[in-house]
């Protein structure tokens, strides 16, 4: 539990710790809680921390484009009405009247708008800046799985319906049909194929089968919805009644797949390539900070154009013979300064275990800045840091990047023991020299797990009272970002000030 102290009238930054007898006493503000393994701190990377908040930006910063909300919406909207307008046009409803003719109707319908629902699901995650600066990463995944969910119902849909018309028009059975489509349709039985690939992608999405694979093999197979959906459209020119003999229809169907092929060509693949020429980006410098846990610095040619603020992540390509192809998202671990850029990687599984021993002069491709998870979305000047884990990483830069006065922050950290709590003694340093309050609770202090809420709302706005007038910044794993979210909902935070990064896929 967070232990309750009064704040002076000194502008003194306050520590607290999950146990009165661990209590940091003034004279000991700014030093970490004691390690069970006392090893030697790890020096400052980014050569010194700051005495008090910035004068102005250091690098660049992002512009949110011109892209708004009701923009989204409307092009939505524009299309969902082309597309049934489309439908109407080519005798959609006047086949309700034949026999099986309302299933045929129903499932060529269901089969345009679930193809142009995939087509959007991967423009959401195309890394557009448009969309990912206005929407944030997070919310684009989230918007992307469940449009993969809707689409793929629709498509299910449409194979149903389809072939019970059919087959209700011909007077056969269900599997006749079947066998009529692929044995005298064209295309019908890679459509199959790809209708198969499209399910086992959604199939993989859900949230048990996610906890069963590695990264990897999720990866992998989600690969293969780029070929179901070139499957699809060569599926749909070659039999579907909207475009076998509507020339503009044909045109107006290649141009969504097409600008959908271009966002992700262009973003996901040609931007990082020239980005890798423009920055140039090496691993400079390896510093371990304990027996799991490293900070990389990163230096290059001008990175102080590179649009980054604290909170973002990037997607990160360490270009060695085994780990070229696999892209690690890692969050910026200290403010950027237009020289270098830091990220601080926890050994959570294999390929962070491999990071651990990254050799300086690497070369890496960054994709990025991603995410929205910065001080530019705060409706107040006084905020709340809540982190766990590894999830402390961009609450670290933002801390030491905020321009807030003294008494303006408070940072809750919530670790396992104090062995565990990352990049502390820097914490610490910056709460000193900024005047930011600093919390630690820990659910193991003595080795065994304390059944405890940290996020209790009473214990909450007894720590600090004015927290339902604060924005609060959540970064962790998804449990601590449920508990915490939770918590602040009951101690009265609105939901627009609540704003969270889950770490995961």
């Amino acid at each position: 539990m967070w232990t309750i102290r009064t704040r002076t009238g000194s502008q003194m930054p306050t520590h607290t710790i999950d146990r009165p007898d661990q209590r940091i006493t003034r004279g000991a503000i700014g030093t970490p809680p004691p390690r069970g393994n006392a090893q030697k701190p790890a020096r400052s990377i980014v050569g010194g921390l700051p005495n008090a908040p910035s004068g102005g930006p250091r690098v660049r910063k992002p512009h949110p484009g011109p892209l708004s909300h009701l923009d989204f919406i409307a092009f939505l909207a524009v299309n969902i009405v082309v597309i049934g307008g489309m439908w109407l046009r080519h005798g959609g409803l006047g086949q309700i009247a034949d026999p099986g003719g309302q299933f045929i109707a129903a499932g060529q319908l269901a089969a345009l708008y679930g193809t142009f629902a995939v087509l959007v699901q991967i423009a959401l995650i195309s890394r557009a800046p448009w969309l990912e600066r206005r929407y944030g990463m997070d919310e684009l995944n989230y918007l992307h799985r469940w449009t993969g969910f809707f689409a793929a119902t629709l498509l299910v849909a449409h194979a149903g319906l389809t072939t019970w018309g059919y087959a209700d028009s011909n007077g056969v059975d269900i599997i006749g049909q079947t066998w009529d489509f692929i044995a005298h349709w064209p295309d019908v039985l890679a459509a199959i194929v790809g209708l198969v690939l499209f399910l086992a992608v959604a199939v993989t999405s859900m949230k048990a089968a996610r906890r069963a694979l590695d990264y990897e093999t999720w990866w992998f197979i989600h690969l293969y919805a780029y070929l179901a959906v070139i499957i699809s459209f060569a599926h749909q020119i070659a039999v579907g009644p909207d475009f076998t003999s509507d020339r503009p229809a044909r045109i107006y169907w290649a141009a969504l797949y097409g600008l959908t092929a271009v966002l992700v060509l262009g973003f996901r693949w040609l931007t990082p390539l020239v980005n890798a020429f423009r920055y140039r980006l090496r691993v400079a410098e390896v510093v371990r900070h304990s027996p799991d846990v490293v900070s990389v610095v990163l230096r290059g040619h001008r990175l102080d154009r590179m649009k980054v603020e604290s909170g973002q992540f990037f997607l990160l390509r360490f270009l060695t013979r085994d780990r070229w192809w696999k892209a690690h998202p890692i969050s910026v671990s200290a403010a950027p300064d237009g020289r270098s850029l830091r990220f601080t990687i926890k050994a959570l599984g294999d390929d962070t275990t491999a990071l651990q021993f990254v050799r300086p002069g690497t070369r890496v491709m960054a994709e990025g800045p991603y995410g929205t998870f910065t001080a530019a979305r705060a409706r107040s000047r006084r905020l709340v840091l809540i982190g766990g884990g590894i999830g402390i990483t961009p609450l670290r830069a933002m801390y030491e990047d905020l321009d807030r006065r003294p008494g303006d922050v408070d940072l809750l950290y919530r670790a396992r023991s104090r062995d565990q709590a990352i990049l502390a003694d820097e914490l610490a340093q910056i709460s000193r020299q900024r005047g930011f309050g600093l919390h630690f609770s820990f659910s193991r202090p003595d080795g065994r797990r304390r059944r405890s809420n940290p996020f209790n709302p009473a214990h909450l706005k007894r720590l600090i009272p004015d927290i339902a007038q604060r924005d609060v910044y959540i970064c962790g794993p998804s449990a601590l970002v449920s508990a915490a979210t939770n918590g602040l909902r009951k101690a009265g935070v609105p939901r627009h000030q609540i704003h969270a990064e889950r770490f995961g896929y």
